[in-house]
């Protein structure tokens, strides 16, 4: 094969990729999360996105759709409040999405914090007085 072929089916490869990361309803393993509303979305994140912003989200739903889905209710959930006054750029993006990152780690990240009581064991070894010659 040349060189034309193989891009031309990397691309048709990445358009399916991006379609079905897109409506992952129609695919057999997907949550199905969006349901109708995925048209009404995609038109409310094109008015609050740039286009590089909206590449930067489709390539993240290819690998982690869940965190893309996230990013996109938070993005959302933002313009609704009336705190998005602007056009999102990628690099609003990438920090939304650090921010996710970090916020999950929290969340996995545990303390254990082991307390024992003291016993008489402890006390004996801990006695260095010398009780043979008082």
């Amino acid at each position: 094969m040349d060189d034309a072929e193989l891009t031309a089916i990397r691309q048709a490869r990445l358009a399916e990729l991006q379609k079905n990361a897109a409506n992952p309803s129609s695919s057999s393993g997907g949550a199905g999360g969006a349901g109708g509303n995925g048209g009404a979305l995609d038109s409310a994140l094109a008015q609050i996105l740039e286009p590089s912003a909206r590449e930067r989200l489709s390539r993240v739903r290819i690998v982690r759709p869940e965190r893309a889905q996230q990013v996109e209710q938070y993005i959302l959930q933002l313009y609704r409040n009336g705190a998005i006054n602007r056009k999102l750029t990628e690099q609003d993006i990438v920090q939304i999405l650090d921010g996710l990152s970090r916020d999950s780690n929290q969340k996995q990240s545990s303390k254990i914090i082991f307390d024992r009581k003291p016993t008489d064991l402890d006390n004996d070894l801990e006695d260095d007085d010398d009780d043979f010659f008082d």
